[in-house]
């Protein structure tokens, strides 16, 4: 596909370039009537073809396979095995033990007695040690009545000094004095006292004793016991699958062929015309007004 649009785009340039040419006759003098030329030119031309051509498809197909699966069969086996048994069975087996024995032992305690013991001690008291004396007081004012009604005074003068009269008066003399005041007072004493007690005491003796124990009793047996084995079983299965088929197909190609036509195509005339009817002889190579394929060295041609 990329050598044919190669091809179209050579095939529209030429035409192009053809196309051009008139546009570009200014390099003569005086322009004139325009004129046609037949030229030969290659063009590329799509032409389709038939083609075979070989595709793969996928098709779905069916096919079998040995499958395998795991059965699980029972299967009888035999073994012999070693069990063991308790058998009882009686001994003499002789132990120690501990016997309690009463023993009586003297032991010496501390004990506590109370008793009244005469205590001596001195206390204070307060003595009173006054005296008695006579004392000159005066007499009383006061008026007092007799048995039978009539006053009488106790001084008749009252110029004279008061009376007075003659009192026995204790003088106090308060003396503290100690003394000794013997008492009972209760004291606790701690002695030692020898008594006896019982005890009892740990023996240890030997006894013999019966006891009975298992014991274990090795014994064969043969046994019988079902397994479940596992075994691979083959079966046939059917499955779908995808598989590439090739095919054969014609198909319609389109390629580029060149191909030569003949063309008219316009040209340009020159100015003037000397001997040879021009006056713009130039070489093929420069002059413009030549054709496409033409070798000589005037336009005349």
């Amino acid at each position: 596909m990329v050598w044919q649009s190669v091809r179209s785009a050579l095939l529209v340039g030429a035409v192009v370039a053809v196309a051009g040419l008139p546009a570009r006759a200014d390099d003569c003098c005086a322009p004139a009537a325009p004129c046609t030329r037949t030229v030969c030119c290659t063009e590329w031309v799509p032409e389709t073809y038939p083609c075979t051509r070989t595709v793969y498809r996928t098709e779905c197909k069916q096919e079998a396979y040995t499958a395998y699966r795991c059965e699980c069969v029972p299967e009888a086996r035999t073994r012999t095995c070693t069990v063991y048994k308790f058998v009882p069975e009686c001994r003499t087996e002789m132990r120690t033990v501990c016997e309690c024995v009463p023993v009586c032992e003297e032991r010496t305690v501390m004990q506590t007695f109370t008793t009244c013991k005469p205590v001596t001690c001195m206390a204070r008291r307060c003595v009173d040690r006054g005296h008695w004396e006579c004392r000159e007081v005066p007499c009383s004012t006061s008026k007092k009545h007799s048995f039978f009604g009539h006053k009488k005074d106790c001084c008749c003068d009252p110029c004279c000094p008061p009376p007075t009269k003659t009192v026995k008066v204790w003088v106090p003399c308060k003396v503290w004095e100690e003394y000794p005041v013997t008492k009972m007072e209760r004291v606790c004493e701690t002695r030692p006292v020898t008594h006896k007690v019982t005890v009892y005491k740990q023996v240890q003796k030997q006894v013999a004793v019966q006891v009975t124990c298992n014991k274990c009793v090795p014994e064969q047996r043969v046994e019988n016991y079902t397994v479940m084995v596992s075994r691979t079983v083959p079966y046939q299965c059917t499955r779908t699958v995808a598989v590439c088929v090739p095919h054969q197909e014609t198909v319609t190609m389109t390629r580029m062929v060149a191909r030569t036509v003949t063309k008219e195509v316009p040209v340009e005339t020159c100015c003037a015309a000397p001997s040879c009817g021009t006056t713009c002889c130039k070489p093929a190579k420069h002059h413009r007004c030549s054709g496409l394929h033409s070798r000589s060295s005037c336009c005349c041609d």
